[in-house]
């Protein structure tokens, strides 16, 4: 109890210091050349949603993304499944999302965002993933809450429709409640002067994940259950996003994180990210616009400690690490080469095992404005709790509304 406490007043303190520093600074943005993004009203189409807005604040999109894979014998899908938005059957609905973007004269922010799929043995599940607002006291300074996505790196507040591969990273779905740390509750967002950084203060409630309980013989009284790690009642995060000041292609991402976990006592969750981008545009957001022979190398660090009980009820802790590490490429406008390695580390007396993962893939996307995106993906698993090394994955993704394309970071 001590320690969450100590968390609320970290973080109270945390944005004290921030209001009263950015208070006191004086931002020049438009003096130094920044661009402004102008939107220029077009031609609406209802086929594609290109334009399509309700009451001028209100802009709908939606996206249907549709898997497929091959095993090897006696091999499925779920073998592989580290989060309840990875693949779920071996031919399915992998995600619907629907997605309005809410924007009433750059004061007002916000989104709403409904998710369906099929889950294991194509039963269908939806639910509502954020609905939240942000009031915009400065160009510089955000205020807001609901339900949303929290950021923490540069994956976690990714939808599904903006990953770069077919699942979810290893160490986000390990260290951030299976990658999706959905908060109910506040958020505050400051940027730096210049717009060379971004820093973010979110907390709150958790929406956790149901676990369900293997049918098999009871484990010895030293086993930790160490799905219980996962954030359940409350969380605190800070993370902190920036470009370096001598090579504004390179962007860095800091992350700190705590609250209760399953056990009822607490865990804390770190991250260290970098990214750089080569002939490509990177707005600091969701990755680079590419383009022909625009390169992004990116790796991200997360850690893990946790204070939980074994199953004799005896106190105990534990860490856990992970790593991601990825390589895209633009082929040409349409195409993109990607390569990325996972790694998570096994913890003693738990379920967790050492898991390493090569994950190649190659995305096309085709259509008017690239609404259509197909991505063929093979993963390379080193598991011993998974029999099958192998899986092939194709998907085909299918957008309406929005601008269109594939290349540019979808961000909330």
């Amino acid at each position: 109890m001590q320690k969450r406490k100590n968390y609320s007043r970290n973080f109270i303190g945390a944005i004290l210091s921030v209001a009263v520093m950015t208070t006191a600074v004086r931002t020049q943005a438009d003096e130094d050349g920044e661009e402004v993004f102008e939107y220029t009203v077009g031609e609406v189409s209802y086929l594609t949603g290109e334009g399509v807005s309700v009451g001028g604040f209100l802009f709908p999109e939606l996206f249907v993304i549709g898997t497929g894979g091959v095993f090897e014998p006696g091999a499925e899908a779920s073998d592989f499944a580290n989060g309840e938005h990875d693949p779920a059957n071996d031919v399915g609905i992998q995600g619907i999302e629907l997605d309005v973007g809410i924007n009433i004269d750059d004061i007002i922010t916000g989104a709403v965002v409904g998710f369906g799929h099929q889950g294991e043995d194509e039963v269908w599940e939806a639910e509502l993933e954020e609905a939240f607002l942000h009031y915009h006291l400065t160009e510089n300074i955000a205020i807001g809450g609901g339900q949303f996505l929290n950021r923490f790196g540069f994956q976690a507040d990714q939808h599904q429709h903006g990953w770069s591969f077919v699942n979810q990273n290893l160490n986000n779905a390990r260290a951030l409640n299976e990658g999706e740390l959905i908060t109910q509750g506040f958020e505050i967002i400051v940027k730096t002067p210049g717009n060379s950084g971004e820093l973010t203060i979110g907390g709150g409630g958790v929406r956790s994940h149901a676990e369900e309980e293997e049918a098999g013989p009871p484990p010895p009284p030293t086993f930790i259950e160490a799905h219980e790690g996962e954030f359940t009642n409350e969380v605190y995060t800070a993370d902190y996003r920036f470009r370096l000041p001598f090579d504004d292609s390179v962007t860095v991402s800091t992350s700190f994180g705590g609250g209760e976990n399953g056990f009822g006592r607490d865990t804390l969750v770190y991250g260290f990210g970098v990214r750089k981008v080569w002939n490509g545009h990177d707005h600091g957001n969701g990755g680079p616009e590419f383009c022909v022979g625009a390169l992004q190398a990116q790796t991200e660090f997360l850690g893990r400690n946790v204070d939980g009980f074994n199953d004799g009820g005896a106190p105990v802790d534990f860490d856990d690490q992970g790593v991601s590490t990825s390589i895209l490429y633009g082929l040409c406008e349409s195409a993109t080469l990607s390569l990325r390695h996972d790694w998570i580390s096994a913890v003693n007396n738990t379920e967790f095992v050492d898991s390493h993962r090569i994950s190649p893939a190659l995305t096309v996307a085709f259509g008017k404005n690239d609404r259509i995106q197909t991505r063929l993906q093979y993963d390379y698993i080193q598991n011993d709790e998974i029999e099958s090394e192998h899986a092939v994955w194709f998907q085909v993704q299918i957008q309406w509304g929005g601008d269109g394309g594939s290349h540019a970071g979808h961000d909330h």
